[in-house]
Protein backbone atom coordinates (compact mmCIF):
# COMPACT_ATOMS: atom_id res chain seq x y z
CA UNK A 1 0.00 0.00 0.00
CA UNK A 2 2.80 2.39 0.88
CA UNK A 3 4.66 1.55 -2.32
CA UNK A 4 1.63 2.43 -4.39
CA UNK A 5 1.23 5.77 -2.67
CA UNK A 6 4.93 6.62 -3.24
CA UNK A 7 4.69 5.80 -6.93
CA UNK A 8 1.54 7.86 -7.36
CA UNK A 9 3.16 10.83 -5.61
CA UNK A 10 6.28 10.59 -7.75
CA UNK A 11 4.20 10.57 -10.93
CA UNK A 12 2.28 13.61 -9.73
CA UNK A 13 5.52 15.53 -9.04
CA UNK A 14 6.98 14.67 -12.44
CA UNK A 15 3.74 15.80 -14.08
CA UNK A 16 3.85 19.14 -12.26
CA UNK A 17 7.55 19.63 -13.14
CA UNK A 18 6.84 18.92 -16.76
CA UNK A 19 4.02 21.41 -16.86
CA UNK A 20 6.20 24.04 -15.19
CA UNK A 21 9.01 23.50 -17.67
CA UNK A 22 6.67 23.73 -20.59
CA UNK A 23 5.32 26.94 -19.24
CA UNK A 24 8.85 28.43 -19.00
CA UNK A 25 9.70 27.52 -22.60
CA UNK A 26 6.53 29.17 -23.77
CA UNK A 27 7.35 32.43 -22.00
CA UNK A 28 10.94 32.49 -23.38
CA UNK A 29 9.68 31.80 -26.88
CA UNK A 30 7.16 34.62 -26.54
CA UNK A 31 9.89 37.05 -25.43
CA UNK A 32 12.13 36.01 -28.32
CA UNK A 33 9.31 36.49 -30.75
CA UNK A 34 8.66 39.94 -29.31
CA UNK A 35 12.36 40.95 -29.68
CA UNK A 36 12.42 39.62 -33.22
CA UNK A 37 9.28 41.54 -33.99
CA UNK A 38 10.75 44.79 -32.55
CA UNK A 39 14.16 44.35 -34.26
CA UNK A 40 17.80 44.46 -33.12
CA UNK A 41 18.68 47.52 -31.06
CA UNK A 42 21.23 49.74 -32.84
CA UNK A 43 22.67 53.26 -32.72
CA UNK A 44 22.89 55.31 -35.89
CA UNK A 45 24.21 58.55 -37.30
CA UNK A 46 23.94 60.35 -40.59
CA UNK A 47 26.79 59.80 -43.04
CA UNK A 48 28.54 63.16 -43.42
CA UNK A 49 30.73 64.85 -45.97
CA UNK A 50 33.71 66.67 -44.47
CA UNK A 51 37.34 67.56 -45.07
CA UNK A 52 39.70 64.71 -44.23
CA UNK A 53 43.43 64.05 -44.25
CA UNK A 54 45.96 61.52 -43.03
CA UNK A 55 47.43 62.47 -39.66
CA UNK A 56 51.15 61.98 -39.14
CA UNK A 57 52.38 62.75 -35.64
CA UNK A 58 56.10 63.29 -35.01
CA UNK A 59 58.04 64.56 -32.02
CA UNK A 60 59.87 67.86 -32.25
CA UNK A 61 61.60 70.46 -30.14
CA UNK A 62 61.51 74.21 -29.61
CA UNK A 63 64.68 75.83 -30.98
CA UNK A 64 65.95 79.35 -31.51
CA UNK A 65 65.20 80.57 -35.00
CA UNK A 66 68.59 82.27 -35.14
CA UNK A 67 70.95 81.25 -32.35
CA UNK A 68 73.97 83.48 -31.59
CA UNK A 69 76.72 81.73 -29.64
CA UNK A 70 78.95 83.97 -27.51
CA UNK A 71 82.41 82.39 -27.25
CA UNK A 72 84.98 84.21 -25.07
CA UNK A 73 88.09 85.35 -26.95
CA UNK A 74 90.17 85.13 -23.77
CA UNK A 75 90.17 82.67 -20.89
CA UNK A 76 89.85 83.75 -17.29
CA UNK A 77 87.80 83.86 -14.13
CA UNK A 78 84.25 85.14 -14.45
CA UNK A 79 84.01 88.22 -12.21
CA UNK A 80 80.46 89.29 -12.99
CA UNK A 81 77.52 87.39 -14.51
CA UNK A 82 74.37 89.54 -14.35
CA UNK A 83 72.25 87.41 -16.73
CA UNK A 84 70.63 83.98 -16.70
CA UNK A 85 68.79 81.72 -19.11
CA UNK A 86 65.36 83.14 -19.95
CA UNK A 87 66.42 86.78 -19.64
CA UNK A 88 65.69 89.22 -22.45
CA UNK A 89 68.68 91.39 -23.35
CA UNK A 90 69.37 94.40 -25.55
CA UNK A 91 72.33 94.86 -27.88
CA UNK A 92 75.29 96.21 -25.90
CA UNK A 93 74.02 94.94 -22.55
CA UNK A 94 76.67 93.32 -20.31
CA UNK A 95 76.58 89.53 -20.39
CA UNK A 96 79.64 88.73 -18.27
CA UNK A 97 82.98 90.17 -17.16
CA UNK A 98 86.25 88.20 -17.18
CA UNK A 99 89.11 89.09 -14.80
CA UNK A 100 91.90 90.66 -16.89
CA UNK A 101 94.20 91.77 -14.05
CA UNK A 102 96.94 89.33 -15.08
CA UNK A 103 96.77 90.57 -18.64
CA UNK A 104 96.92 94.25 -17.70
CA UNK A 105 99.61 93.84 -15.01
CA UNK A 106 102.42 94.44 -17.53
CA UNK A 107 100.71 97.37 -19.21
CA UNK A 108 102.24 100.05 -16.94
CA UNK A 109 105.78 98.76 -17.37
CA UNK A 110 105.32 98.56 -21.14
CA UNK A 111 104.04 102.14 -21.19
CA UNK A 112 107.13 103.26 -19.26
CA UNK A 113 109.34 101.39 -21.71
CA UNK A 114 107.57 103.11 -24.57
CA UNK A 115 108.16 106.55 -23.09
CA UNK A 116 111.84 105.81 -22.33
CA UNK A 117 112.46 104.42 -25.81
CA UNK A 118 110.83 107.43 -27.35
CA UNK A 119 113.06 109.76 -25.36
CA UNK A 120 116.29 107.90 -26.18
CA UNK A 121 115.52 107.62 -29.87
CA UNK A 122 114.59 111.29 -30.01
CA UNK A 123 118.05 112.10 -28.61
CA UNK A 124 119.67 109.85 -31.23
CA UNK A 125 117.76 111.63 -33.97
CA UNK A 126 118.76 115.03 -32.60
CA UNK A 127 122.45 114.01 -32.43
CA UNK A 128 122.31 112.78 -36.00
CA UNK A 129 120.65 115.96 -37.11
CA UNK A 130 123.48 118.05 -35.55
CA UNK A 131 125.88 116.75 -38.20
CA UNK A 132 123.67 117.92 -41.04
CA UNK A 133 124.49 121.67 -41.01
CA UNK A 134 128.22 120.94 -40.66
CA UNK A 135 128.14 118.57 -43.60
CA UNK A 136 126.04 121.03 -45.59
CA UNK A 137 128.52 123.82 -44.87
CA UNK A 138 131.40 121.61 -46.01
CA UNK A 139 129.57 120.93 -49.26
CA UNK A 140 129.03 124.67 -49.81
CA UNK A 141 132.72 125.43 -49.21
CA UNK A 142 133.89 122.59 -51.45
CA UNK A 143 131.50 123.65 -54.18
CA UNK A 144 132.80 127.28 -54.09
CA UNK A 145 136.41 126.07 -54.20
CA UNK A 146 135.69 123.82 -57.12
CA UNK A 147 133.89 126.58 -59.04
CA UNK A 148 136.80 129.00 -58.51
CA UNK A 149 139.40 126.41 -59.50
CA UNK A 150 137.42 125.60 -62.64
CA UNK A 151 137.38 129.30 -63.63
CA UNK A 152 141.13 129.55 -63.14
CA UNK A 153 141.66 126.33 -65.04
CA UNK A 154 139.68 127.66 -67.97
CA UNK A 155 142.04 130.75 -68.24
CA UNK A 156 145.17 128.70 -67.66
CA UNK A 157 145.75 129.93 -64.13
CA UNK A 158 145.19 126.52 -62.47
CA UNK A 159 146.46 123.08 -63.35
CA UNK A 160 144.51 119.88 -64.00
CA UNK A 161 145.83 118.46 -60.76
CA UNK A 162 144.41 121.36 -58.80
CA UNK A 163 141.06 121.00 -60.55
CA UNK A 164 140.95 117.23 -59.83
CA UNK A 165 141.81 117.84 -56.20
CA UNK A 166 139.00 120.42 -55.85
CA UNK A 167 136.61 117.96 -57.46
CA UNK A 168 137.64 115.22 -55.05
CA UNK A 169 137.07 117.49 -52.06
CA UNK A 170 133.57 118.33 -53.34
CA UNK A 171 132.73 114.64 -53.78
CA UNK A 172 133.93 113.88 -50.24
CA UNK A 173 131.81 116.71 -48.83
CA UNK A 174 128.72 115.41 -50.68
CA UNK A 175 129.36 111.89 -49.37
CA UNK A 176 129.61 113.15 -45.81
CA UNK A 177 126.35 115.08 -46.24
CA UNK A 178 124.63 111.95 -47.55
CA UNK A 179 125.97 109.94 -44.62
CA UNK A 180 124.66 112.55 -42.20
CA UNK A 181 121.24 112.43 -43.81
CA UNK A 182 121.31 108.64 -43.76
CA UNK A 183 122.18 108.66 -40.07
CA UNK A 184 119.12 110.82 -39.36
CA UNK A 185 116.91 108.51 -41.42
CA UNK A 186 118.27 105.42 -39.69
CA UNK A 187 117.71 107.00 -36.29
CA UNK A 188 114.10 107.80 -37.18
CA UNK A 189 113.54 104.31 -38.62
CA UNK A 190 115.02 102.72 -35.53
CA UNK A 191 112.74 104.82 -33.34
CA UNK A 192 109.70 103.87 -35.39
CA UNK A 193 110.50 100.13 -35.25
CA UNK A 194 111.18 100.11 -31.51
CA UNK A 195 108.10 102.13 -30.66
CA UNK A 196 105.91 100.05 -33.03
CA UNK A 197 106.98 96.83 -31.31
CA UNK A 198 106.09 98.20 -27.90
CA UNK A 199 102.86 99.75 -29.24
CA UNK A 200 101.86 96.35 -30.66
CA UNK A 201 102.23 94.80 -27.21
CA UNK A 202 100.23 97.64 -25.67
CA UNK A 203 97.47 97.27 -28.26
CA UNK A 204 97.35 93.55 -27.64
CA UNK A 205 96.88 94.14 -23.94
CA UNK A 206 94.20 96.76 -24.63
CA UNK A 207 92.37 94.36 -26.96
CA UNK A 208 92.54 91.49 -24.49
CA UNK A 209 91.45 93.75 -21.64
CA UNK A 210 88.51 94.96 -23.71
CA UNK A 211 87.63 91.33 -24.56
CA UNK A 212 87.09 90.71 -20.86
CA UNK A 213 83.91 92.79 -21.05
CA UNK A 214 81.43 90.73 -23.08
CA UNK A 215 78.20 92.37 -24.21
CA UNK A 216 75.18 91.18 -26.20
CA UNK A 217 75.72 91.59 -29.94
CA UNK A 218 71.97 91.76 -30.58
CA UNK A 219 68.56 91.97 -28.95
CA UNK A 220 67.22 88.58 -27.98
CA UNK A 221 66.36 85.90 -25.45
CA UNK A 222 69.13 84.15 -23.54
CA UNK A 223 68.61 80.44 -24.07
CA UNK A 224 71.70 79.05 -22.35
CA UNK A 225 74.35 80.20 -19.86
CA UNK A 226 77.25 77.74 -19.63
CA UNK A 227 79.46 79.63 -17.14
CA UNK A 228 79.15 80.51 -13.46
CA UNK A 229 80.36 83.51 -11.50
CA UNK A 230 83.73 82.68 -9.95
CA UNK A 231 84.30 79.88 -12.44
CA UNK A 232 86.43 79.78 -15.55
CA UNK A 233 85.40 81.04 -18.96
CA UNK A 234 87.16 79.12 -21.72
CA UNK A 235 87.54 79.61 -25.44
CA UNK A 236 86.46 76.02 -26.18
CA UNK A 237 82.71 76.61 -26.40
CA UNK A 238 79.85 79.11 -26.13
CA UNK A 239 79.52 80.75 -22.73
CA UNK A 240 76.10 82.24 -23.57
CA UNK A 241 73.61 81.49 -26.35
CA UNK A 242 71.09 84.12 -27.49
CA UNK A 243 67.99 83.59 -29.61
CA UNK A 244 68.21 86.67 -31.79
CA UNK A 245 65.06 88.74 -31.49
CA UNK A 246 63.65 86.10 -29.11
CA UNK A 247 62.19 84.25 -32.09
CA UNK A 248 61.64 80.50 -31.74
CA UNK A 249 60.68 77.73 -34.11
CA UNK A 250 59.57 74.13 -33.84
CA UNK A 251 62.09 71.71 -35.34
CA UNK A 252 61.12 68.17 -36.34
CA UNK A 253 62.92 65.43 -38.23
CA UNK A 254 60.85 63.62 -40.86
CA UNK A 255 61.45 60.66 -43.13
CA UNK A 256 61.81 60.89 -46.88
CA UNK A 257 58.37 59.31 -47.39
CA UNK A 258 56.65 62.02 -45.34
CA UNK A 259 58.88 64.79 -46.73
CA UNK A 260 57.47 64.28 -50.23
CA UNK A 261 54.00 65.15 -48.95
CA UNK A 262 54.98 68.41 -47.24
CA UNK A 263 55.65 71.89 -48.57
CA UNK A 264 56.43 75.33 -47.13
CA UNK A 265 53.22 77.01 -46.04
CA UNK A 266 51.38 73.80 -45.08
CA UNK A 267 49.66 73.92 -41.70
CA UNK A 268 50.11 71.52 -38.80
CA UNK A 269 48.86 71.15 -35.24
CA UNK A 270 51.50 71.61 -32.53
CA UNK A 271 51.28 70.96 -28.82
CA UNK A 272 54.02 72.15 -26.46
CA UNK A 273 52.93 70.55 -23.21
CA UNK A 274 55.41 72.62 -21.19
CA UNK A 275 53.31 75.68 -22.08
CA UNK A 276 49.80 74.36 -22.69
CA UNK A 277 47.93 71.15 -23.42
CA UNK A 278 45.97 73.00 -26.09
CA UNK A 279 47.42 72.71 -29.62
CA UNK A 280 48.05 75.66 -31.88
CA UNK A 281 48.14 75.86 -35.66
CA UNK A 282 51.61 76.36 -37.14
CA UNK A 283 52.79 76.66 -40.72
CA UNK A 284 55.91 75.15 -42.21
CA UNK A 285 58.65 77.80 -42.45
CA UNK A 286 61.53 75.82 -43.98
CA UNK A 287 62.30 72.33 -45.24
CA UNK A 288 65.91 71.15 -45.32
CA UNK A 289 67.10 70.41 -48.86
CA UNK A 290 69.36 67.58 -47.68
CA UNK A 291 69.07 64.81 -45.11
CA UNK A 292 71.12 64.61 -41.95
CA UNK A 293 74.14 62.44 -42.73
CA UNK A 294 73.76 60.43 -39.52
CA UNK A 295 69.98 60.03 -39.22
CA UNK A 296 68.97 60.21 -42.91
CA UNK A 297 66.08 62.44 -41.76
CA UNK A 298 65.11 65.90 -43.00
CA UNK A 299 64.64 68.90 -40.70
CA UNK A 300 61.36 70.77 -40.98
CA UNK A 301 60.87 74.05 -39.10
CA UNK A 302 57.52 75.58 -38.25
CA UNK A 303 56.64 79.10 -37.12
CA UNK A 304 55.55 79.65 -33.53
CA UNK A 305 53.07 82.37 -32.47
CA UNK A 306 54.82 85.70 -31.92
CA UNK A 307 52.80 86.51 -28.79
CA UNK A 308 53.81 83.40 -26.82
CA UNK A 309 57.24 82.58 -25.36
CA UNK A 310 58.19 78.94 -25.72
CA UNK A 311 61.12 77.60 -23.69
CA UNK A 312 64.07 76.57 -25.83
CA UNK A 313 64.52 72.81 -25.72
CA UNK A 314 60.90 72.03 -24.80
CA UNK A 315 59.41 69.01 -26.55
CA UNK A 316 56.57 69.38 -29.03
CA UNK A 317 54.08 67.00 -30.65
CA UNK A 318 53.54 67.94 -34.28
CA UNK A 319 50.74 66.52 -36.42
CA UNK A 320 51.09 66.92 -40.18
CA UNK A 321 48.05 66.49 -42.43
CA UNK A 322 48.66 64.79 -45.76
CA UNK A 323 46.51 63.32 -48.54
CA UNK A 324 43.90 65.97 -47.90
CA UNK A 325 40.39 65.12 -49.09
CA UNK A 326 38.00 68.08 -49.20
CA UNK A 327 34.27 67.26 -48.97
CA UNK A 328 34.95 63.55 -48.42
CA UNK A 329 32.31 61.00 -47.38
CA UNK A 330 33.41 59.85 -43.93
CA UNK A 331 32.19 57.30 -41.40
CA UNK A 332 33.47 56.19 -37.99
CA UNK A 333 36.15 53.58 -38.58
CA UNK A 334 34.49 51.26 -36.02
CA UNK A 335 31.33 51.15 -38.16
CA UNK A 336 33.13 49.30 -40.95
CA UNK A 337 33.01 45.49 -40.88
CA UNK A 338 35.21 43.13 -42.88
CA UNK A 339 34.70 39.70 -44.36
CA UNK A 340 37.90 38.63 -45.99
CA UNK A 341 38.74 41.27 -48.55
CA UNK A 342 35.22 42.73 -48.44
CA UNK A 343 34.49 45.83 -46.38
CA UNK A 344 30.89 46.72 -45.63
CA UNK A 345 28.57 48.74 -43.41
CA UNK A 346 24.92 48.59 -42.50
CA UNK A 347 22.51 51.42 -43.17
CA UNK A 348 18.92 51.66 -41.99
CA UNK A 349 16.06 51.97 -44.48
CA UNK A 350 12.47 51.65 -43.23
CA UNK A 351 13.55 50.04 -39.93
CA UNK A 352 15.48 47.43 -41.91
CA UNK A 353 19.24 46.83 -42.00
CA UNK A 354 20.79 47.02 -45.42
CA UNK A 355 24.29 45.70 -46.03
CA UNK A 356 26.36 48.03 -48.24
CA UNK A 357 29.77 47.07 -49.62
CA UNK A 358 32.14 50.07 -49.45
CA UNK A 359 35.54 51.09 -50.72
CA UNK A 360 37.75 53.06 -48.32
CA UNK A 361 40.42 55.72 -48.71
CA UNK A 362 42.19 58.00 -46.28
CA UNK A 363 42.05 57.09 -42.60
CA UNK A 364 41.88 60.00 -40.17
CA UNK A 365 41.46 60.30 -36.41
CA UNK A 366 38.80 57.68 -35.77
CA UNK A 367 37.16 58.17 -39.17
CA UNK A 368 37.64 56.65 -42.61
CA UNK A 369 37.00 58.05 -46.06
CA UNK A 370 34.44 56.15 -48.13
CA UNK A 371 35.30 56.32 -51.81
CA UNK A 372 32.53 54.02 -53.00
CA UNK A 373 29.21 52.66 -51.72
CA UNK A 374 27.99 55.73 -49.85
CA UNK A 375 27.37 59.27 -51.04
CA UNK A 376 26.39 60.99 -47.78
CA UNK A 377 23.09 61.43 -46.00
CA UNK A 378 22.53 57.71 -45.35
CA UNK A 379 21.55 56.51 -41.86
CA UNK A 380 24.59 54.51 -40.78
CA UNK A 381 24.57 51.89 -38.02
CA UNK A 382 27.41 52.77 -35.64
CA UNK A 383 26.64 50.44 -32.72
CA UNK A 384 25.15 46.95 -32.88
CA UNK A 385 26.15 46.31 -36.50
CA UNK A 386 27.96 43.10 -35.54
CA UNK A 387 24.59 41.54 -34.66
CA UNK A 388 22.95 42.36 -37.99
CA UNK A 389 22.38 40.59 -41.27
CA UNK A 390 21.11 42.01 -44.52
CA UNK A 391 17.35 42.64 -44.27
CA UNK A 392 17.16 42.27 -40.49
CA UNK A 393 14.69 44.41 -38.58
CA UNK A 394 16.33 47.09 -36.44
CA UNK A 395 15.29 49.30 -33.59
CA UNK A 396 17.19 52.61 -33.16
CA UNK A 397 17.91 53.17 -29.46
CA UNK A 398 20.20 55.14 -27.20
CA UNK A 399 23.63 53.86 -26.21
CA UNK A 400 22.40 52.22 -22.99
CA UNK A 401 19.98 49.99 -24.87
CA UNK A 402 22.43 48.87 -27.53
CA UNK A 403 23.63 45.24 -27.28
Amino acid sequence: MNARRFTAGLLACLTLFGLSACGGDSEQAAETAQVEEQGTAVETQTVERTDLANENMVSGQVIADSAVSIVPTIAGTVQDLPVKAGDTVKAGQLLFQIDTSQITSSYASLQESYNATQQLTNEAIQNAQKALPIAQSAVTTAQTNYDNTLTLFNVGAASQVELDQARMQLDQANNQLEQARSAVSQARASQKAQLAQIESSLNQIRTQAAAGTVTAPCDGLITAVNIVEGGMAAQSGPAVVIAEGGRTRISVQVSESLLGQLKVGDSAQVTVSAVSSEPFTATIATIAPAANAQTALYEVRLYTPADVTYPIGAFADVTFYTNRRPDAVTVPSDAILTDGAEQYVFVVENDTAKKVTVQTGVVGDGVTEITGGLTGGETLVTKGQSYLSDGAAVRVVSGEDTP
